[in-house]
């Protein structure tokens, strides 16, 4: 059987980073990279000899050979481009955030739900075997209860462009802080350095509430001096850390009164490699069950409450997700397999 062709749209260095993520699969060759900028077109091509290159979108969703897109353009591209993908009957792959409003990522999952399309999207933390791990001792009560979560990210560099630290940061950890604690939160209340007339942040602090006592806080910072990547949560029992930096053998750290601390060992795998040859996967076996989405999109639906909990000076704004999409209909005949 010869490889899925699969299309990468974004040729920034995450964009390269996916491409050669899914080159590296057998099951996949990389068919298509799009972006609007000559010099990425000029390093894609580099980087892929045998991918044709293209500024024009329409290129790439043209072509039967295309199985799947992976889309990987700045965050506010990410709903046009997926809805271009899935209309053209692609199976889509979306870097994180899925979308930049729940409206957004609500329509994205039901486009992909109404045609029977494999939606993904990047956080690539749930594959990894430490975080797997960490949930498996959670749900066992090994930690106890009230859990409390906190985490901070941090990413050093001098400033270079506007943005926000909570929309390119936080949807690792608030992703994490869904995963771990098992639920979405009712409110968020959020504070944002140099939030203001220019609507960004260098910074950012949240506390996520949950209806049943658990807390989840979460930091970020860009610019920062040094690169952190930690997170702890801790229940009346113990308390487990994870650090993203360390050796995945050291990784994940839990504390208890009775031992203190303990490594609880884990797998080296590749945690991009494994999201990618899950989608590869289920791209190849045609597999939409389920809703693969709806962890992504009430990410997005937090990040949108902190937002909101920002501009109102740190005020709780209330969590407000997207209705989930219809029933999975009945495919209608298409080529073969399409990319998003």
């Amino acid at each position: 059987m010869s490889p899925l062709g699969i299309a990468v749209v974004g040729a920034g260095p995450w964009g390269l980073t996916l491409a050669n993520a899914f080159a590296r699969l057998p099951q996949l060759s990389i068919a298509w990279i799009c972006d609007l900028e000559e010099d990425r077109r000029l390093r894609a091509q580099a980087a892929h000899p045998d991918a044709r290159v293209t500024a024009d979108l329409d290129d790439l969703l043209g072509d039967p050979n295309v199985a799947a897109v992976v889309v990987a353009v700045d965050p506010a591209g990410h709903h046009p481009v997926s809805m271009r993908a899935l209309q053209a009957g692609k199976h889509l792959f979306v870097e994180k955030p899925l979308a930049l409003s729940a409206h957004d990522a609500g329509e994205i999952r039901t486009a992909a739900a109404a045609r029977g399309r494999v939606l993904a999207v990047g956080h690539v933390l749930l594959h990894n075997p430490a975080v797997r791990r960490a949930r498996q001792l959670v749900a066992k009560g090994v930690l106890g209860a009230p859990l409390a979560f906190a985490s901070r990210r941090a990413t050093p560099g001098a400033p270079r462009r506007p943005g926000s630290a909570w929309w390119a940061l936080a949807p690792h950890d608030v992703s994490l802080a869904l995963y771990l604690l098992d639920g979405l939160p009712t409110a968020v209340s959020a504070t944002g350095s140099d939030w203001g007339a220019g609507q960004e942040d260098n910074a950012a602090s949240a506390v996520l509430h949950f209806g049943d006592g658990r807390s989840a806080r979460i930091q970020v910072a860009r610019f920062a001096p040094s690169k952190r990547r930690e997170m702890t949560i801790a229940g009346d029992r113990a308390t487990l850390t994870f650090d993203e930096l360390a050796d995945a053998d050291e990784a994940l750290r839990l504390w208890t009164p009775q031992q203190g601390t303990i490594v609880v060992p884990e797998d080296r795998a590749d945690a991009l490699r494994a999201q990618c040859l899950d989608f590869a996967t289920r791209v190849a076996r045609g597999d939409a069950a389920g809703d693969a989405g709806a962890h992504a999109a009430d990410v997005v639906a937090v990040l949108e409450a902190g937002e909101r909990s920002m501009r109102a000076q740190g005020r709780p704004q209330p969590v407000v997700t997207a209705a989930a999409p219809p029933a999975r209909v009945a495919r209608a005949a298409a080529p073969s397999f399409e990319a998003a």
